[in-house]
């Protein structure tokens, strides 16, 4: 894979909107001492949580039953970037401007960075769409990495220069969706779900209100069909940043009386994962780290987490915990771009309810740490929590299904060496391109044309097994062939 064939050095814009994303609670700590924080911060936060979460679930459903390209429009870009600075410039002024700062203001200020998150959130998730997911795995892996060390560096530095950097990152995060819109970038593209014959897209087309189910429960149970779909994708890590931010909202652990855990966590994940996006192997290479590589690290941690409260070991376990979680979250980033990729989800339904349930998680986490009696044993609680979902972790792929995957794979791979796949790989895009194949099917036929299966195909493009049958179906039809061993002789034939 050529990594560098999408990347654009604006695309590390990216970096400055997640450095300065207010949902990621250490990108607020610079703000924890300033002026009145004690007592103001809360509402905002609260506020933000609530307003963000409906705000997302809202979004999400409009993706769905509505019209999924209104959130490429520049003026509903433009509204969300304004309300964003708006938001942080009340928060700031709220907290530094001695007499200026009251609860309804935070709570103004709250909603209205909120309201702007969410659609800029999906702005960018359909920008960073165009990287499948090796790429999605690698830029995302250095940016968040990056991202982290400028929130760390913020959190250590005097208020007004850390002010005048926040304030920076924030415009620059912003400025580049904006462009985007404006130029008519921003494509938040048809969905591909099973849909009826032809060579129509499958789902529902963005826009194509006519192709709506019928009838609130029809689109309820549609709209739940596509979230268990997209569970059936990526529900490890997806469970992962839930459990992360539920963690966070509990409690903040400092190390060395210095930083939050969770920073530090975000820069160490990344640079255990950036080798994991460079590594060549002939399986998916989301089953090879679900399968193998996490359940290897959530073992270590579960041996940590058994020694004695207090101990050096378990203060490893602790701060180790919270880098897997990095790991986790930079996963589940990944995951979601690829499948915004392979557009079987369109953009605003996948961030929306991402957000939605992120914030839920988060406030969930704030609400039972407020409470005396639990946060008084919060340390062991999480302990339990967190341990629950390590070993979720390692029972959750079963290696049998591992090995009769790789076993099913090695018995129709297709083997030959480098200028026999490549006369292959040549012998397909001819066939593609000779038959109409949409991109999808394309993608779909590169893999089919070596011999791989659904499964394969599905762990790899990110995408649920069901739209992958449909895939082959359609270019079945397309090349008039009824079999696997059709298709092979026929692009055997040239």
């Amino acid at each position: 894979m050529r990594f560098s064939q999408e990347f654009k050095l604006e695309t590390l814009a990216f970096i400055a909107f997640f450095a300065t994303l207010p949902l990621y609670s250490p990108n607020l700590v610079l703000f924890s001492e300033y002026g009145a924080a004690e007592t103001l911060m809360p509402p905002f936060v609260n506020t933000m949580m609530v307003v963000a979460a409906v705000a997302g679930a809202v979004s999400a459903w409009f993706a769905f039953r509505r019209n999924a390209s209104l959130f490429a429009t520049p003026q509903l870009v433009i509204a969300a970037s304004v309300l964003y600075i708006g938001g942080f410039a009340l928060f700031v002024a709220g907290l530094g401007l001695e007499g200026f700062g009251s609860e309804g203001l935070m709570i103004a200020a709250g909603a209205a960075v909120a309201c702007g998150m969410v659609p800029l959130c999906i702005a960018w998730g359909t920008y960073l769409a165009l990287f499948d997911l090796r790429q999605a795995l690698f830029y995302l892996t250095i940016m968040v990495g990056a991202a982290s060390l400028i929130a760390l560096m913020l959190s250590s530095v005097a208020i007004e220069p850390g002010l005048v950097a926040f304030g920076l990152l924030v415009l620059i995060g912003v400025a580049l969706p904006c462009a985007k819109s404006i130029g008519g970038k921003l494509d938040c593209g048809d969905v591909a779900v099973s849909g009826r014959g032809g060579d129509r897209e499958l789902g529902y087309l963005v826009g194509d209100t006519s192709a709506l189910p019928t009838g609130t429960k029809t689109g309820t149970r549609e709209m739940l069909s596509n979230v268990r779909r997209m569970a059936s994708v990526a529900a490890l890590p997806f469970i992962g940043l839930l459990v992360f931010a539920f963690v966070m909202g509990v409690r903040k652990f400092m190390v060395f009386d210095a930083f939050y855990v969770e920073t530090l966590g975000g820069i160490v994940a990344a640079v255990v994962v950036l080798p994991l996006s460079l590594l060549k192997i002939d399986r998916p290479l989301m089953s090879f780290v679900y399968q193998v590589f996490l359940p290897v690290c959530a073992i270590v941690l579960v041996v940590l987490n058994a020694f004695p409260f207090g101990t050096t070991a378990q203060w490893l376990a602790a701060t180790l915990s919270y880098v897997f979680y990095g790991i986790i979250g930079i996963l589940a980033l990944s995951s979601l771009c690829a499948m915004a990729h392979a557009r079987e989800f369109s953009p605003p339904f996948i961030y929306g309810l991402t957000v939605a349930c992120f914030m839920v998680a988060s406030f969930l986490g704030i609400s039972f740490g407020s409470v005396s009696v639990l946060s008084e044993n919060a340390g062991p609680i999480l302990l339990v929590i967190s341990t629950m979902y390590f070993g979720f972790v390692v029972l959750a792929p079963l290696l049998s299904s591992w090995r009769r995957e790789g076993a099913s794979e090695r018995g129709v791979h297709r083997d030959g060496g480098g200028e026999a796949q490549s006369e292959l790989s040549q012998r397909i895009e001819a066939a593609a391109v000779r038959f109409e194949l949409s991109p999808r099917e394309a993608e779909t036929l590169s893999y089919l044309g070596r011999g791989h299966g659904i499964v394969f195909i599905a762990k790899t493009l990110v995408i649920s097994e069901s739209t992958v049958r449909t895939h082959v179906k359609s270019i079945y039809r397309k090349l008039d062939v009824s079999s696997r061993e059709e298709l092979l002789e026929m692009i055997d034939r040239g």
